[in-house]
C-alpha cells in the first residue's frame, strides 16, 4: 500500500512536471508587450493552468472557454507577455465596441499599469481599463491610480445548497412557488435531463432557439442581441472540446427551458445562455433549482451567473435570485497629473 502511495505521488509529480514544461513552451511563443499575437485554440490548455496557478478562478470572463467566445466575438483577442505576466486585448463589443486590455496576474504590479497606459496614449485609445478583477488590484497606488468599481461588470454567484435546500426565510417565497410548480407539473409531464455531453439534439435545440429568439427590444440589449447568437453558435462548435453540459426541461414533450453549463474549476459552474419560455409562470427560478441541485450532487458548491451589463431590469432579476456574493470588478484610470 506505501509502495503504491509512493508511485501515485511520483506519478503526480512528474505529470505535473510535464504540464509545467507545456506551459513554459506555450509561453515562450507569446510576444513581450507591447506586441501581441492572437489566442488560439492551441493556447486553451496552457492558459487555463494559468488561470488556475494565479488565482483568477471562478471569475468567468477570463476563463479560458469565454476568452475564446465572449470577448472573441470579432475574431481579434490578442495576448501578450508583460513581466512575466499574461496581457489580454480585445474589442468590447458590449461597450461600444471600444478597445479593452487586462493585465491578468496573481498581483498587478504598477510599473504594469504605467507601460500600458503609456501604449494606450501611444495608439491613441482611451485612457481607462475595464473589467478588471479587484482580486488582483489590492496592491496598487491609489495615489496614481484612480480605481473604481466597475459595477455593470460584476459577476452572480449563486450557492447551490442555498438554491436546492431553500431553507430560511429570505427562500420562503421561492419554496412555495417551486412546490406549486411541481404539483402543476408533475413527472407525468414534466422532464429535466442533464446532459453531460452535448448531442446533436442539444446542438439543434440551441440552433432552434436562436431562430426563433424573441429579442429584447430595450436599447441597452440590443447589442446583446446581436451578440449572443455568434456566442451560442461559437459554444456549440466547440462544445466536446470545452467538455459542455446542458440542462433541458421539457413540458409534455416540448422543449421550455435550456442552459448550457461550463465547469470554471472543481468548485464553479457557469451558466452560459439560459432560455426559457416565460409563458411557463416559475420556469426560470424552477430551472435554476434544477441545476442547483444537480450540480450540488456532482460537487459544485458555486455557479456562475455573469454580468448584469448595467441592464436594470437584469439586474432586478439576478439580485432577486439571492446571490451568495459577487465577484467584483475595476475600471483603473491614470490620476491627473
Amino acid at each position: 500500500m506505501q509502495s503504491q502511495n509512493f508511485f501515485d505521488i511520483i506519478s503526480t509529480l512528474a505529470k505535473l512536471i510535464l504540464d509545467k514544461r507545456c506551459m513554459n513552451n506555450m509561453t515562450e511563443t507569446i510576444p513581450k508587450f507591447p506586441n501581441f499575437r492572437p489566442f488560439t485554440m492551441n493556447d486553451i490548455a496552457w492558459y487555463y493552468d494559468y488561470y488556475l496557478e494565479q488565482g483568477l478562478n471562478p471569475y468567468v470572463d477570463i476563463h479560458p472557454e469565454n476568452l475564446f467566445v465572449w470577448l472573441n466575438i470579432n475574431d481579434d483577442l490578442m495576448i501578450s507577455e508583460l513581466d512575466g505576466d499574461i496581457v489580454i486585448r480585445y474589442t468590447n463589443v458590449l461597450n461600444n465596441n471600444q478597445t479593452n486590455i487586462i493585465p491578468l496576474s496573481n498581483s498587478l504590479k504598477n510599473s504594469a499599469l504605467e507601460k500600458i497606459f503609456s501604449y494606450l496614449k501611444d495608439n491613441n485609445l482611451l485612457l481607462e481599463l475595464h473589467e478588471v478583477p479587484s482580486i488582483i488590484c489590492k496592491e496598487l497606488d491609489q495615489n496614481k491610480w484612480l480605481i473604481e468599481d466597475d459595477r455593470d461588470s460584476y459577476e452572480y454567484i449563486l450557492d447551490t445548497n442555498q438554491q436546492s435546500v431553500m431553507e430560511g426565510s429570505n427562500f420562503s417565497d421561492r419554496r412555495r412557488d417551486m412546490k406549486r410548480f411541481e404539483r402543476m407539473y408533475p413527472n407525468e409531464v414534466m422532464e429535466a435531463k442533464y446532459y453531460k455531453h452535448v448531442d446533436d439534439n442539444v446542438k439543434n435545440a440551441f440552433l432552434h432557439h436562436i431562430n426563433t429568439m424573441p429579442f429584447n427590444i430595450r436599447i441597452e440589449s440590443s447589442q446583446q442581441n446581436l451578440v449572443e447568437p455568434i456566442a451560442i453558435r461559437k459554444n456549440i462548435e466547440y462544445s466536446s472540446i470545452f467538455h459542455k453540459k446542458a440542462l433541458v426541461i421539457r413540458i409534455n414533450k416540448k422543449i421550455v427551458s435550456l442552459s448550457m453549463v461550463s465547469y470554471l474549476d472543481d468548485n464553479t459552474a457557469a451558466i452560459n445562455h439560459l432560455k426559457v419560455d416565460y409563458s411557463i409562470k416559475n420556469i426560470f427560478r424552477y430551472t435554476i433549482y434544477q441545476l442547483a441541485k444537480i450540480l450540488k450532487e456532482d460537487g459544485i458548491n458555486e455557479m456562475n451567473f455573469e454580468q448584469d451589463l448595467g441592464i436594470e431590469g437584469l439586474r432586478t432579476f439576478k439580485k432577486q435570485l439571492r446571490p451568495s456574493r459577487f465577484l467584483e470588478k475595476k475600471i483603473i484610470r491614470p490620476r491627473p497629473q
